[in-house]
């Protein structure tokens, strides 16, 4: 079966494709200068990352097997504290230098952080298992999304290196091929085709990446032609959006065989928020539409 969990890109890669999309695209250099030190940020702390293994037991794995379960819900995901907190206020300074918009909240965590005024390893906790935690932000008077952003960004190496070790699991897998990641069960938050056109996901909590189904939604399954949709531009001929009239969602794609540099799917995303702001314009979203 075609699953993977991507090995880190080096520093050199994410800088020289960072460099790369600037001159490709000045309207968005402020924002890769930025992200693109916070993903080196990250792929320099999961290589000091002390995680002990997830153990699936198996009868438990053949169980989750036979009916197309993820591996793990992500709760059971494994923080190392240490490294994340270190690489928290590694974020903060990064914000504080190079993304005025984050300076402030950059600022307050990290002063929260020394203070002692910020018990972290809770909101850790409380992302992972989907709970409330706008309290601390009211708090330190921060936005909710910005303390979401840089708590997940310094959980992040930590739930990779996890879903790196639980991705052995799947080696003698059935191909499921479904629109959820088969270790974590978390929706893909972008898409690529690999240089033989497969059609690849990558999972938008644990950046696992499993082949899918070429057509259809991958969201809500729907294979009517009627629903499918996409657009692309000419000038970036590299990237498509996917969306589906079914359930009003959609999915931004790379194809890998138009690209001239290292694939750093983050830094695609980023680059390309005006293909977000048009779906949303149409009226897209990439999250699930609540009843």
């Amino acid at each position: 079966m075609t699953q993977t969990s991507r090995p880190d890109l080096t520093k050199e890669d994410i800088r020289k494709t960072a460099t790369t999309l600037q001159k490709a695209r000045p309207s968005y250099g402020a924002l890769i200068d930025f992200y693109g030190q916070v993903f080196i940020a990250q792929s320099e702390s999961r290589s000091d990352i002390t995680l002990a293994p997830i153990i699936i037991e198996p009868k438990l794995l053949a169980l989750k097997q036979e009916n197309g379960m993820p591996l793990v819900d992500p709760s059971q995901f494994l923080i190392d504290p240490a490294q994340a907190v270190t690489l928290l206020e590694k974020l903060c300074d990064l914000a504080v230098a190079h993304a005025p918009k984050l300076a402030n909240t950059g600022e307050k965590i990290f002063t929260a952080l020394k203070n002692g005024n910020l018990e972290i390893e809770p909101i850790f906790s409380a992302l992972l298992n989907n709970r409330p935690f706008g309290k601390t932000a009211t708090q330190l008077d921060i936005p909710l999304d910005e303390l979401t952003f840089f708590i997940f960004s310094a959980m992040a190496p930590s739930i990779q290196s996890c879903a790196v070790q639980l991705s052995a699991y799947l080696k003698d897998t059935p191909d499921q091929k479904k629109g959820y990641c088969p270790v974590c069960g978390s929706h893909p938050d972008v898409g690529y085709l690999d240089q033989d056109g497969k059609k690849m996901l990558i999972c938008s909590l644990c950046a696992h990446e499993w082949q899918t189904h070429r057509m259809g939604c991958v969201f809500c399954d729907s294979t009517d032609r009627q629903d499918q949709h996409y657009f692309f531009n000419n000038e970036e001929k590299e990237y498509r959006v996917y969306v589906c009239d079914n359930c009003q969602r959609y999915l931004k794609l790379v194809d890998l065989r138009l690209l001239d540099r290292s694939f750093v799917p983050k830094l695609e995303q980023i680059t390309t928020l005006h293909l977000d702001y048009k779906a949303q314009e149409q009226g897209y979203t990439t999250h699930k539409a609540k009843n």
